[in-house]
């Protein structure tokens, strides 16, 4: 007999694996992919809290991106050195599905407990 899963339990190498494509689809389909497997899987709280975090990852940078550009453009470029501050973004995905695959219950940094 079959249970669902709370926060903190053990996922299944499914879990694990969804969680991953999850995190790595932000490389091929930004925030579509973990959208998608957000809405397929939200019944399953391993894969939604993963799909989560990479939604409000990703939802994060482009704001970033978006206040670095409105910066940029009212300083006459000279606020696009903050773009320097976006050059870690596209490791927070590796993190993630590392975590994610590893089985791990943990998010993003600066994300805190988005998804749970």
């Amino acid at each position: 007999m079959s249970h669902a899963m709370t926060f903190g339990e053990e996922p299944s190498s499914d879990d694990k694996l969804w969680g991953l494509i999850a995190h790595l689809s932000a490389f091929v389909v930004p925030f579509f992919g973990s959208l998608v497997i957000y809405l397929i899987h939200k019944d399953k709280p391993y894969i939604a809290y993963h799909a989560a975090q990479c939604l409000a990852a990703q939802f994060g940078v482009y704001v970033a991106g978006a206040i670095i550009s409105v910066i940029a453009a009212v300083t006459c470029g000279f606020g696009s050195v903050l773009y320097l501050a976006l050059l870690p973004a596209p490791l927070l995905p590796l993190y993630g599905a590392w975590c994610a695959y590893s089985g791990e219950w943990k998010g993003y940094p600066l994300i805190g407990s988005v998804g749970k």
